[in-house]
């Protein structure tokens, strides 16, 4: 950069140890998901030989349990069913009519023989008593004991027939239980094999769970080396456009100070152009001493400061505006006004003039020098 150009301001330090500390941030983040993931797979190890051995023993109860199911399902068709089958067949046809009616028979004969035999009984009773068998008497009391074993037998007769009945529905009903029992237990059976074989299932998914629960952690602790490191370029790409934009403005508004001072010498030149007239001014005198005014002003090269004017772009040839006011009266020892820095010199040009003049009349070089050139109106000597 040239000599006049500024530079853009340092950056702030606690900037870059922003930046620094959040890049060493996600890379203690990272060792941390590293060491972390270490430790649950170290973990892991027994937790997934003890999900083998827990499954394995699941998946063998499945197993042997859904056998067992098997076995009884076959001794229940090949064994218990065809009995069943014959039991229901029993159950359904033993209270027929033809099982009632002979054991109706058998409980009459049975009552008819107990009958016949009692009558036997009671008649050997009544001769040996001396009735005589010809007799009423006789003849009532076996007809009594007629009617009796009449009524006997048919009670005995219809007892046969309900017992029958009621052997029959026991019977079906017994079948009908035994027959829902057996698939009852070969389905529960078949159950428990399931839970079995699920529960393995579940463990197994268990310790996989666990095992991928470590993974993320992995990926989270990478993500934040990789959002720190991003940080800390967005960070410094940020500082960076901050200094750049901090460095346009200063040029632009040195450029905006540049123009405005040179309009502002534009308008005050183009103002007292303006305003030089007779007309515009008052307590008018004889200016004496400018020539030693100048003199004593020492005249420099010099730059403007950083901020000022233009900047230090140039490099100028002047005075200052202290040794002015010193010299001339003029001014407020900040800033030279123009029109008096104009008139000054002027005066003390035409006072350098005088002494020239007089010096060519002294030295006899007058006459000659404007023999052949316009006479020049003679100028006062400057006090």
């Amino acid at each position: 950069m040239g000599k006049g150009t500024s530079q853009p301001p340092a950056p702030d330090p606690q900037i870059g140890k922003a930046a620094l500390m959040n890049a060493e941030l996600g890379k203690e983040w990272l060792s941390f998901a590293k060491d972390t993931y270490a430790v649950s797979q170290e973990r892991q190890k027994p937790i997934d030989d003890l999900a083998k051995k827990v499954t394995q023993n699941q998946l063998d109860t499945s197993i042997e349990q859904q056998a067992w199911a098997r076995q009884a399902h076959d001794r229940y068709v090949n064994e218990f069913q065809p009995l069943q089958d014959k039991f229901v067949e029993d159950a359904e046809n033993w209270d027929s009519p033809e099982r009632q009616a002979a054991a109706a028979a058998a409980a009459k004969a049975d009552v008819i023989a107990n009958a016949t035999q009692q009558r036997a009984a009671t008649n050997r009773q009544l001769t040996a008593m001396g009735v005589n068998p010809a007799s009423g008497r006789f003849a009532g009391i076996n007809r009594a004991a007629d009617i009796a074993t009449g009524v006997t037998a048919a009670g005995a007769a219809t007892g046969a027939r309900r017992n029958v009945e009621k052997e029959g529905v026991s019977l079906r009903g017994t079948a009908i239980n035994i027959g829902n029992g057996l698939p009852a237990q070969a389905s529960q059976a078949v159950g428990l094999g399931l839970n079995a074989g699920t529960g393995a299932a579940n463990v197994t998914n268990a310790a996989n769970g666990q095992f991928l629960a470590a993974v993320p952690m992995m990926a989270q602790g990478y993500q934040g080396a990789m959002a720190g490191y991003s940080n800390q370029a967005n960070i410094l790409n940020d500082q960076y456009k901050t200094q750049v934009s901090v460095w346009q403005t200063q040029e632009q508004i040195k450029a905006q100070q540049t123009a405005s001072l040179m309009q502002g010498i534009g308008g005050i030149f183009g103002m007292f152009a303006g305003m030089s007239s007779k007309k515009f001014k008052k307590d008018k005198k004889k200016s004496k001493g400018n020539l030693d005014a100048v003199k004593k002003m020492p005249v420099e090269r010099w730059r403007y400061k950083e901020g000022i004017a233009d900047g230090g772009a140039a490099e100028h040839t002047g005075p200052y505006a202290e040794d002015f006011k010193k010299a001339t009266g003029h001014g407020d020892g900040k800033v030279i006004p123009f029109i008096d820095a104009i008139g000054i010199t002027m005066g003390a040009v035409q006072e350098l003039s005088s002494q020239v003049d007089r010096l060519e009349h002294a030295v006899g070089i007058g006459a000659k020098n404007t023999a052949h050139a316009p006479k020049r109106k003679s100028m006062k000597k400057a006090a």
